[in-house]
């Protein structure tokens, strides 16, 4: 965090589940009070290399490119509607819509972008699409919370 901003850049994971819409609402909120960037993030899992995997058991560059193109065309209403929210009562925004591909668990990938990026908040809802109602958090907020090394607010 820099001296004179206490959160520069907030990223918010998004996984299309409104929880996630409630964290762009509740990071929107923060951004503007500290005239904050914002980075909206939807990490993709790799499904299983057989899926995409050409003749010779190889996934391809090609094939890598195809998810993230389907990825971005699935997250594209997600994030329309996102921005339009976000313009609407902070017009002046930085705002970033990111896809990423991961072979990892999401959280984890969550929680090395915000590293590399120097992010000063991560603003997660506590269950994705997947969410079991049972569950107080759901397992990528929970891996977030306990890995990140920046504060992490958690929306319900």
């Amino acid at each position: 965090m820099s001296g004179d901003q206490l959160f520069s850049k907030i990223l918010v994971p998004i996984d299309g589940s409104e929880p996630s819409f409630h964290a762009a609402r509740i990071a929107n909120k923060i951004a503007k009070k500290f005239n904050s960037e914002i980075i909206f993030l939807y990490v993709v899992v790799s499904p299983s290399k057989y899926e995409y995997a050409n003749l010779t058991g190889l996934v391809t560059p090609k094939q890598i490119d195809m998810i993230i193109q389907n990825a971005k065309e699935e997250a594209k209403d997600w994030f329309k509607r996102i921005e339009d929210m976000v313009k609407k009562e902070n017009p002046n925004i930085k705002l970033t819509t990111k896809v990423i591909l991961t072979g990892i668990a999401v959280y984890g990938e969550i929680i090395q972008y915000a590293e590399k990026e120097s992010i000063d908040l991560i603003v997660i809802g506590t269950r994705g699409r997947s969410g079991i109602k049972k569950l107080l958090l759901g397992s990528t907020a929970s891996g977030v919370v306990t890995y990140s090394s920046c504060p992490v607010l958690v929306t319900r």
